[in-house]
């Protein structure tokens, strides 16, 4: 015998979907409005699910999604195995530009490396799979900041995340990857472009690093981009 799901939880669940569809968060008003519910019901369902972390409530009343979030997209990506299926993509980035290639998601307040193919030329410097890289001080973390919400990014200032300015954001989406050129040889540059899904989210960063004393902007840059959106198709985004 088939086994019922239960009409509650999928009713609570697409409380969350209707919140992440919206740019900045709901009033519960709003929220009826969206689910067509009744107000009493809805409530309920938003207290669930702050009380289980899912959801938080401002200090003006409204409902957002909780960071909890970002743990769990990380956590799908490990488990869609997007490490190793960005390996080819990953040693054919290494073939064109002669660098360093690798893949990141952004996991709490940084930018997290889940996978990377080293160029045939030394590489100073510890960015090995797991490193992380803070959001305001690295191509990668840049590229997460300027292409995720609005919302994400008044979060982390709250929280006291050192993040690039808003002028420097707006700089990465118009050109449509982040540049990190340290003038320090002990430091590694880099460039970085976004992966997205088929909503159009950023969930990923392809990013190519060397050296300061070698490496070309302008050349591993095309190159980034067209490998990010190559790989974005692969999720649906065209």
């Amino acid at each position: 015998m088939a086994v019922r799901s239960l009409s509650t939880t999928l009713k609570t669940l697409a409380v969350c979907d209707v919140i992440a569809a919206s740019p900045k968060p709901m009033r519960l008003p709003d929220v009826v409005k969206a689910t067509g519910d009744q107000r009493a019901a809805v409530y309920q369902r938003l207290r669930t699910l702050v009380d289980a972390g899912f959801l938080e409530q401002t200090a003006e009343g409204a409902f957002r999604l909780a960071l909890r979030f970002q743990f769990y997209a990380v956590r799908a990506l490990e488990q869609a195995n997007l490490g190793e299926r960005t390996t080819e993509l990953l040693q054919e980035i290494v073939a064109e530009s002669g660098e360093t290639a690798t893949i990141s998601v952004l996991d709490g307040y940084h930018a997290v490396i889940i996978n990377r193919v080293e160029s045939r030329q030394v590489l100073r410097a510890d960015l090995r799979v797991g490193a992380r890289m803070a959001l305001g001080a690295s191509a990668s973390g840049s590229v997460l900041v300027a292409f995720g919400s609005q919302e994400m990014r008044e979060r982390l200032r709250e929280q006291g995340i050192a993040l690039p300015d808003d002028v420097a954001l707006a700089e990465v989406r118009e050109r449509g990857f982040a540049v990190f050129a340290p003038t320090d040889p002990q430091f590694v540059a880099a460039v970085a472009a976004p992966v997205f899904d088929a909503a159009g989210q950023c969930i990923a960063v392809i990013a190519i690093s060397g050296p300061t004393t070698r490496f070309d902007h302008a050349t591993c840059a095309p190159i980034a981009v067209s490998a990010a959106r190559r790989f974005s198709a692969q999720f649906g985004n065209a």
